[in-house]
């Protein structure tokens, strides 16, 4: 569970990153929560945010193993979102595509998190010394 924890949570900041550069392909979190609006998003503002957050604060979280099954959660259903609504409604993305634009990147990570909700942090986790 340790290596688990610990490579989602080095690949999240990384989705976090393309959300919060004003040069990115999101144009900041603005651009972000703009994109969520015009989705259809329900409080994108809001939403927008905790993706963000998930997605940095969430990801130093699961690396020391505090609050891993919410987070990982949290996170699960992030995946989600990105594929129904990016990948497979916008991008009107097949599983794999050739050009590499397929949502199964977005699906390993979503497995990988439902994983973490199901077993927890494992014995090496801040989760284990705090009795969680």
């Amino acid at each position: 569970m340790l290596v688990l924890r610990v490579g989602l949570g080095i690949i999240f900041p990384f989705h976090a990153w393309l959300k919060l550069n004003p040069t990115g392909p999101s144009k900041g979190p603005a651009g972000f929560i703009g994109f969520l609006k015009q989705s259809g998003v329900p409080l994108p503002r809001l939403l927008g945010w905790v993706v963000i957050l998930l997605e940095s604060v969430g990801a130093a979280l699961l690396i020391v193993g505090l609050g891993t099954r919410i987070v990982a959660l949290g996170l699960a259903i992030d995946m989600l979102v990105a594929i129904l609504l990016v990948k497979r409604r916008m991008a009107k993305a097949r599983f794999m595509e050739p050009n590499g634009t397929g949502w199964e990147f977005e699906f390993a990570l979503m497995i990988a998190s439902i994983t973490l909700v199901f077993t927890g942090a494992g014995s090496i986790a801040l989760d284990r010394v705090f009795g969680l």
